[in-house]
């Protein structure tokens, strides 16, 4: 699982100056140093241990918020900033930017708004997420994603604690969320944020303890029997549910929330050093290895790539340097010298939604075009070259200038290499968030990125994928691809939101009967958020018999819970409650704020460099995450809608793709014989495992045979399907042995795949797609478990995946050459979604299945199931 590390700058930097401040830190100007010092040392650190694919640092704006219109007195008579941490704010955003690493300010939102923004976003796609900060407000945006590493200062020297659910539980006897509660009734002097008037920390975690919310505190004030106590409550009831309001953390700040947008890169080393030197902080060069600058650049010529692809040593003069045209003279350029392959490069400004500007270059020769002010002709003769087919472009992520021309009413042609996706295929599990960061993993030099800076590097990126083997995969799959995924993020999908309040609302019907139902079993009413009290009430006044144990007490999380479903029927309505609880938070509410206003449609960001397995992800929203297993979780499908009432949608689904995989790959006659002669797999499975005749076979047989047939696909052990099945361990075993018995060719192909696998370091697929597997050389025996079930899975999960994209590519081309009304716009792990045209749909579902079913060549069939509704739900 991928990791993101939020920072609250202001937070950080405020605590690294307070714990310098009385050694004085300059350097020989006289330039305080202090607070950027400690902050850097305290960042570094962090970095090492949380290895995050994913970096923001939010800071905030001296300005007004939204706070600010609700109470005028908020944060009123906090003290300035001193001059000398005030002075260092500038430098550090500096060396941020050396650092590459993504810095936000939102006018009107504070940083936490954009730490809780980010946190909702990391929750979403199931990343792991990590806040570094002073600041205990944060503390309320813990979950099962979300911790929170709390800087806090002890004597003699700070420390940063992790703190998770069950910390918080520890500490406050209250849940993350709660803390908001407490908050609104005990204030906050340092924001003066007012809460009730005499109620201290003490007396506000006890109520919401015991009542579970502000609300149900103030519906059951004919409780609180204390005279004083109920008076203060009463009249302080205003200020409770305003303080409540300025209290917690905003979730939807204005911000690019795309998770690209803050991906953890690579340092500009030699401009990140230079700041260092400038700042005297030879600790930190020293310990970043900059004193020796061959650790992070060449003492050669060659060995630095800059703007213009040469070095400034190599005596080249400004009548040799490559002249910068105009998009018409650059044009004419072209024309005159039949130019048939250029370079083009698109700037983004990190946190920006377009580019700033596109530079198209050949030989010494290049152009500009600048975004916000080139005119119609510019622009003319700018997509005069990106969009004529007779000359070939490479570039540096494709996607963003796909998508800005289609805003244009344009469409770049003939985009033949992208280094972002060569990087992608010749590393899948690298880091490649930057040109540079490809530059120097193809080139192993540091460039300075631009356009004059892509041939060097396509020129080792094409090498390298020719001699792995992998060009079909890049000029066949990859390539064509990018232009189907952008159209995708263009066309987006059109999304009811009236229909997502509806099922807003029988969601929240459900959880107050899975409430009310909990609390008649229970006994009594508690706070079923709050891992405490829930654990109080299952295994002290239950008597439930608990099976794992944490430091501070029994474990309620969902694994826990999900291991004890049949020890009492109190259980799956805990199980029930929380999966509605997060459908609601994650799927009706985050939904409903990712609508479009002007298109009414979602447009989802799909990621084609990110999985090691080949697949593509989906972020903000996770379309394909949107739930089917779940009654409820399905019924969400029934908001998402065809462009029109003269359209439908059409989802065709491959059946059992990775299985026919499997029988192709291994050759397994058994399992070949039961597709190709169009058995049903599962029931024939059953049969053979259980000894007895197909047509003899059981619901409850086939439903083995099933959770078995892609448990292997997926690496199942005997523990995992006996979880899976409900039978024990040993029972589990005998039915794998059973299996492989039957599919004697499937169990020795797995098991070779392994053995290959060790010894190339790498897993591949049919079409040469590589996962490398640095797994193996481990030390812990987990992550190199971990190593071999990669090496069994991948070949088989990512040659699915590539016949995917090739059906993808199929159709789409199909639609368009065809002039289609309907569009193709979401793929969802084995099926395609089209938007269809009532008028063609025959036509499009020939279309489907004859490019889905011919999109590679197995000795087994690819079958494809299509179903048709006027909402996705009715899809089925």
């Amino acid at each position: 699982m991928k990791t993101m590390l939020l920072i609250d700058g202001n937070s950080i930097i405020n605590r690294a100056f307070y714990a310098t401040q009385n050694t004085f830190m300059t350097n020989s100007r006289g330039v305080p140093t202090g607070a950027v010092y400690g902050f850097l040392n305290i960042y570094l650190k962090q970095i090492t241990q949380v290895d995050p694919d994913y970096v923001c640092v939010a800071f905030d704006v001296h300005k007004p918020t939204f706070r600010h219109e609700q109470y005028t007195q908020y944060k009123a008579g906090r003290k300035g900033m001193p001059d000398e941490l005030a002075s260092q704010m500038p430098i550090l955003k500096n060396i941020l930017k050396a650092m590459n690493v993504t810095y936000i300010e939102c006018p009107g939102y504070e940083a936490d708004d954009i730490i809780g923004t980010f946190s909702r976003i990391a929750c979403e796609n199931e990343v792991n997420c990590r806040i570094l900060t002073g600041d205990r407000d944060a503390l309320q945006l813990i979950n099962e994603y979300v911790h929170v590493l709390l800087y806090v200062s002890k004597p003699g020297h700070p420390d940063i604690v992790d703190m998770d659910i069950t910390a918080v539980n520890d500490k406050y006897g209250v849940d993350p969320l709660q803390l908001i509660d407490v908050k609104a009734l005990m204030g906050d002097a340092s924001d003066n944020i007012p809460g009730v008037l005499g109620v201290g920390e003490k007396t506000a975690l006890d109520l919401i303890s015991t009542h579970g919310s502000l609300d149900n505190v103030y519906e059951n004030l004919d409780k609180i029997t204390k005279k004083a106590l109920n008076a203060k409550l009463t009249a302080g009831k205003d200020s409770a549910y305003m303080s409540y309001d300025l209290g917690k953390i905003c979730k939807y700040a204005p911000i690019d929330t795309t998770l690209a947008s803050i991906s953890h890169r690579e340092y500009n080393h030699p401009e990140f050093a230079a700041l260092l030197d400038e700042l005297e902080l030879r600790s930190l060069k020293q310990k970043l290895g900059y004193n020796d600058p061959s650790k992070f650049t060449s003492t050669e010529n060659d060995d630095e790539l800059t703007l213009f692809g040469f070095t400034e040593s190599n005596g080249t003069d400004e009548s040799e340097a490559p002249t910068r045209d105009k998009p018409t003279e650059f044009l004419e350029y072209v024309c005159e010298n039949n130019v048939n392959h250029v370079f083009v490069y698109t700037y983004i400004p990190d946190g920006a939604h377009r580019p700033s500007f596109i530079d198209v270059q050949s030989d010494a020769h290049a152009c500009r075009y600048d975004v916000e002010t080139g005119d119609a002709t510019q622009f003319a003769a700018l997509t005069s070259i990106l969009e004529n087919p007779g000359i070939s472009k490479v570039t540096y992520d494709a996607k963003p200038l796909y998508l800005w021309l289609l805003s244009q009413g344009s469409m770049p042609v003939n985009i033949s290499f992208d280094i972002l996706i060569a990087a992608y295929l010749a590393d899948p599990t690298r880091k490649i968030n930057s040109l540079d960061d490809a530059a120097r993993f193809f080139t192993h030099k540091t460039i300075v990125p631009g356009v004059f800076a892509l041939e060097p590097v396509y020129q080792e990126a094409r090498a390298k994928l020719t001699a792995d083997g992998l060009d079909y995969l890049m000029y066949n799959v990859e390539m064509p691809l990018i232009e189907v995924l952008a159209a995708f993020e263009y066309d987006g999908f059109r999304v009811d939101g009236e229909e997502l309040k509806r099922q807003g609302m029988n969601i929240d019907d459900t959880i107050a009967t899975c409430e009310k139902e909990i609390y008649q079993l229970a006994g009594h009413e508690f706070n079923i958020n709050s891992p405490k009290q829930l654990s109080v009430v299952l295994f002290d006044e239950m008597g439930i018999k608990p099976k794992k144990k944490t430091k501070s007490g029994y474990s309620t999380g969902m694994e826990a819970i999900e291991d004890l479903a049949d020890m009492h029927e109190i259980i799956p309505l805990i199980i029930e409650y929380r999966q509605n609880t997060k459908l609601k938070s994650t799927y009706i509410t985050g939904l409903q704020s990712q609508i479009n206003r002007e298109t009414g449609r979602v447009h989802s960001s799909f990621n084609q460099t990110v999985t090691a397995t080949g697949r593509i992800s989906s972020t903000e929203p996770n379309l394909q995450n949107i739930p089917v297993r779940s009654p409820l979780g399905r019924l969400i499908r029934k908001a998402f809608l065809p462009a029109d009432d003269n359209h439908i949608l059409l989802d065709a689904d491959y059946s059992q793709i990775e299985l026919r995989v499997l029988a192709h790959m291994s050759g397994d006659t058994a399992m070949i014989d039961a597709f190709t002669s169009g058995k049903d797999i599962h029931a024939a499975t059953a049969a053979k495992v259980n000894g007895v005749d197909i047509s003899e076979v059981t619901s409850e047989m086939r439903g083995r045979a099933k959770a078995v047939n892609f448990g292997i696909v997926y690496g199942m052990s005997d523990f995992g399907l006996a979880k899976d099945l409900g039978i024990s361990v040993s029972e589990a075993k005998r039915y794998i042995e059973a299996y492989f018995r039957e599919y004697s060719s499937a169990k020795e192909f797995i098991d070779n795949l392994i053995t290959v696998a060790h010894e190339c370091g790498y897993a591949s697929t049919l079409m040469g797609r590589r996962r490398y597997i640095p797994e193996f050389t481990s030390a812990k025996y987990q992550i190199r478990s971990f190593g071999d079930r990669v090496a069994r899975n991948m070949p088989i999960q990512g040659t699915a995946a590539d016949i995917i994209k090739i059906a993808m590519v199929r159709v789409y081309n199909a639609l368009k050459q065809g002039g289609f009304k309907s569009r193709l716009i979401l793929q969802v792990h084995d099926s395609l979604l089209i938007d269809t045209a009532i008028d063609e749909k025959e036509a499009v579902m020939k279309i489907l299945r004859e490019n889905m079913e011919n999109a590679y060549s197995m000795s087994v069939p690819l079958k494809v199931n299509i179903c048709e509704g006027a909402n996705w739900y009715d899809c089925k």
